[in-house]
């Protein structure tokens, strides 16, 4: 159990990811974490906009399985 806690260290509801519906994967390497205040950035840059196929997903909202991917990526950065 300290294991788990230890893997989902890096996941928050603050966090996104592009993510590629067609696919049902991540659209960027792992570790590419966007924290919030972050999209807001870019969705008020002119110019941003997700192709079909695209969304903004919370990270905290994925399957435990894709949690523990990103996390472990995003340890291996640091």
């Amino acid at each position: 159990m300290l294991a788990n806690r230890f893997k989902m260290k890096n996941i928050s509801k603050e966090d996104f990811i592009l993510w590629d519906t067609i696919n049902d994967e991540p659209l960027e390497h792992h570790d590419t974490v966007y924290h919030y205040t972050t999209v807001v950035e870019i969705i008020n840059t002119d110019g941003f906009k997700l192709s079909e196929g695209q969304e903004l997903r919370c990270v905290a909202s994925l399957s435990k399985g894709w949690q523990t991917i990103i996390s472990e990526a995003i340890e291996q950065t640091k």
